[in-house]
């Protein structure tokens, strides 16, 4: 029976493709004024579920806190103008180094190494990520190291995440991610801002509550399970950016693409069996 972690991340995931295809469609908006509006929205969704059940936001944690809010935003910020630059499964093959970052950095960080037999199929992972995309000419060199470091990031952040189980509500972990971006993301508005027309205002908060959606699941994923059991599946959002570039952004289906999904689908189930 699948429990209730590896749920969460599938789950988590799905709303994830959801948010980069948004992302990718409004390249015409400067990617950090996605940041900022996507924070605004489940800033106010997080407050509210907080306020109402009486959650204390400033606690002894709050340092961890504000780490996870900071590395997440340093994640996201890179990640958006990654997908805005390159192809879109590109983007996403280069982010999920992401979960070969959260198992390394977990030996350190939460003392949780992973078991000596997950290693090939995270190996594995990554190649069937670069076999479904492989490195796009086109991509400068420049926006693949700022893809490789948002990976980073994002390691760092889910990695403090299970730092924090037993410490933190959920919601306000989820809540010190946009409190944090939005100062981060201010100076920079004031020369890039581009007014958005009714339906563009749409998109950018269908893109905010779908991140909350995908927080939540996420930030309960790493609460209730190992980064070194769950953080492969994150593997699985390179299979949406593939179906979705190919369906909305015409980007090619081929053979290599396909052979690069069956390995990522081996990894992300293998990986979760040996682990720890």
């Amino acid at each position: 029976m699948i429990n209730d972690g590896i749920k969460n991340i599938i789950l988590a995931t799905l709303f994830f493709g959801l948010i980069n295809a948004l992302v990718k469609f409004y390249s015409h908006i400067p990617s950090i004024q996605i940041v900022f509006f996507r924070s605004i929205v489940t800033l106010f969704l997080s407050f509210y579920v907080i306020k109402k059940e009486n959650i204390k936001i400033f606690n002894k944690h709050s340092k961890l806190l504000f780490l996870r809010g900071f590395t997440g935003a340093c994640a996201l910020c890179l990640y958006f103008y990654t997908i805005q630059k390159m192809p879109l499964a590109t983007a996403v093959t280069i982010l999920y180094l992401a979960p070969i970052f959260t198992v390394i950095l977990a030996a350190f960080i939460n003392k949780e190494p992973p078991n000596k037999l997950q290693w090939p199929f995270i190996i594995l992972g990554f190649i069937g990520a670069v076999f479904m995309k492989n490195f796009d000419p086109r991509a400068q060199m420049i926006h693949f190291f700022m893809g490789v470091t948002a990976a980073f990031f994002a390691g760092l952040a889910y990695n403090i995440i299970r730092k924090l189980k037993g410490k933190a509500h959920h919601q306000l972990i989820i809540f010190y991610f946009p409190l944090i971006t939005i100062p981060m993301t201010l100076p920079f508005l004031y020369t890039q801002w581009v007014t958005p027309n009714l339906n563009e205002l749409f998109g950018l908060i269908s893109i905010g509550i779908a991140t909350q959606i995908a927080q939540v699941f996420m930030t309960k994923a790493y609460l209730a399970e190992k980064a070194s059991k769950i953080s492969h599946f994150n593997y699985l959002t390179c299979v949406y950016a593939l179906i979705t570039g190919y369906l909305f952004f015409h980007e090619e289906l081929n053979w290599m693409s396909l052979t690069g999904m069956l390995l990522i689908l081996i990894s992300v189930t293998f990986s979760s069996r040996f682990a720890n």
